[in-house]
């Protein structure tokens, strides 16, 4: 048996459930295609000079030769919303209700000791998920799975309720090919997709992702707010409405490092101060420092709204006086719209006596236009 399929072996036995090798070369049409996005403007965040680096594995471990790419599947047969009456919860997308990030990496580096064993002291590596580098073109290389048309890796095993991490060593293994597969004339992602983020096959304008647009800072546009539904954190509706994953049954792998779960109570989250935040979620993706806490609040003020249940109504006034951000405010107003009623125009009549800036007072001024319509 070759090094390569004890690796594989043993990685299985680990617990990963797709193993499979690419070479260490830059993945130079991938960052051709990154920086073709960027130029077209549907990754404006994003830096065209890094993008070589990026795609570059050497640029992490200069003598890489080999990257072991990985995937587990985080499909669980759990409920999907854990409210309770007078209790509203946000969902949570599926990816992020554990740490799987954190478990395959630990997965990972339990293979790198695997194989430092086996090749001595010389050898290097660097482990990641998640991480610093393009992991969808290396998924892609390996022959783990191919690009769907909402631009996320689908298996043949899993679909794409996949997290994919990474190996990279200055070993030289033997390669997998990459897949001949592809999904053919199908549209369902990019007809399901709430905000037609997709454009076209392959490529998505991350400036209308739900997904994006959940742990960023900004105001959202009243269209997107109808839309939000009772999300609190991610989006997976380009995936649920996939044919492949429909027929995937669940691993029902689940690790403890980073419990978030499926749903979480929005007005607790409403009445959180950031470190407190910080401190419950910190293990887990949503409370990555990258995650802006006013978004989340501002998320759980238009779950709040859409849900229109009036015990809401002295959680968000309060928040609507208390707040010290301007968006989380204006989210706020809306949501007191939304729900409607006496109780909600009264609060937004109060708040009109305080100190506002214009944008704030202009979002409770059309909060109660609608009201009295």
């Amino acid at each position: 048996m070759s090094l390569t399929d004890e690796l594989k072996e043993f990685a299985e036995k680990v617990g990963l459930d797709i193993v499979r090798v690419a070479s260490a070369e830059p993945f130079l049409e991938a960052a051709e295609r990154i920086k073709d996005q960027i130029r077209r403007g549907f990754r404006p965040r994003w830096k065209i000079e890094e993008i070589d680096t990026f795609c570059n594995p050497r640029s992490l471990l200069p003598d890489a030769n080999s990257v072991v790419v990985a995937a587990e599947c985080y499909l669980t047969s759990e409920p999907i919303d854990l409210s309770k009456p007078s209790e509203p919860h946000g969902r949570i997308a599926r990816y992020t209700w554990r740490n799987y990030y954190y478990d395959v990496k630990m997965k990972l580096k339990i293979v790198a000791d695997f194989l430092k064993k086996r090749v001595g002291s010389g050898f290097r590596f660097r482990c990641y998920s998640n991480g610093p580098l393009a992991e969808k073109p290396m998924a892609q290389r390996a022959g783990v799975g191919w690009y769907g048309k909402h631009g996320i890796i689908v298996t043949r095993q899993y679909g794409s309720w996949i997290v994919l991490g990474e190996l990279i060593c200055n070993v030289k293994l033997e390669e997998d090919e990459p897949l001949d597969e592809y999904c053919g004339n199908c549209r369902a992602c990019i007809e399901a997709c709430p905000t037609g983020a997709i454009v076209e096959p392959y490529i998505l304008d991350t400036q209308k992702c739900l997904q994006s647009i959940t742990h960023r800072q900004m105001v959202m546009p009243d269209h997107i707010r109808e839309i939000w539904g009772d999300r609190l954190y991610g989006c997976t509706t380009c995936q649920e409405a996939c044919p492949i994953n429909r027929k995937v049954k669940p691993k029902d792998r689940k690790p403890d490092y980073g419990y978030v779960g499926p749903s979480l109570p929005l007005m607790s989250i409403l009445e959180m101060n950031e470190c407190e935040y910080r401190r419950r979620f910190g293990k887990n993706q949503i409370g990555e420092p990258w995650v802006s806490f006013g978004a989340i609040q501002r998320n759980a003020a238009v779950a709040l709204g859409n849900i229109g249940d009036a015990v809401a109504i002295p959680v968000l006034a309060r928040k609507l006086k208390t707040s010290r951000s301007m968006i989380v405010k204006m989210h706020v107003a809306w949501a007191l719209e939304k729900i409607g009623g006496q109780d909600a125009k009264l609060a937004l009549k109060q708040a009109l006596r305080g100190k506002l800036n214009t944008e704030v007072r202009k979002e409770i001024e059309e909060a109660l236009k609608q009201i009295n319509k």
